[in-house]
């Protein structure tokens, strides 16, 4: 999917219209159409690759397996693929932040978490694998948890060429739009 640029500004954009967004998905017929119409508003905000996950098998220790998990995403099935079945999500900082918490969270955390001397060989691997992915700035919602079993949450990868910085401002000035977006759908 292409996406334009917002200028110089990243916080400066104004994508709007979040209650026709919101009206759209609560009228579409399948999760093929709702996940395409959020892809497209998710994009407005700069977050051009999402990641999408549910599990109602969660247990103190796991997340349960994947192949039992709603798992939904624009990033390249290659990505998929060795993030998700060849388990790097086990070490991914961020991940595990949602896996812990409820609400939403900058991955400058895991951008601290992965720059820090004492990082495990695993969570190194995680970095590897997101800088040749060119996953670097971006947002994960983590969603409330529904019982003791099911968790859900999406990670927001900003676009290339988005810094940090520029992704926390974009989240200063709409993250709670986007927080109820991300959310609804």
């Amino acid at each position: 999917m292409e996406t334009t640029q917002t200028g110089a500004n990243p916080s400066a954009v104004d994508p709007g219209d979040e209650f026709g967004f919101l009206e759209r998905v609560m009228q579409a017929t399948s999760v093929e159409d709702i996940w395409a119409l959020h892809i497209a508003k998710m994009a407005e905000y700069g977050f051009d690759r999402l990641l999408y996950a549910f599990t109602r098998f969660r247990t103190a220790t796991s997340l349960g397996s994947p192949d039992d998990s709603v798992i939904l995403s624009n990033h390249p099935v290659e990505f998929i693929h060795e993030f998700i079945q060849g388990g790097l999500y086990h070490a991914a900082p961020m991940v595990q932040w949602a896996a812990d918490n409820v609400g939403a969270m900058s991955w400058r955390m895991m951008i601290d978490r992965l720059n820090a001397p004492s990082i495990s060989p695993a969570e190194r691997r995680v970095a590897e694998f997101n800088r040749h992915y060119n996953v670097k700035a971006g947002y994960s919602v983590s969603f409330r948890d529904v019982s003791v079993r099911a968790k859900g949450g999406i990670g927001l990868c900003a676009r290339p060429g988005l810094s940090q910085d520029d992704v926390d401002a974009i989240w200063r000035d709409h993250g709670q739009k986007i927080a109820v977006m991300n959310n609804v759908v």
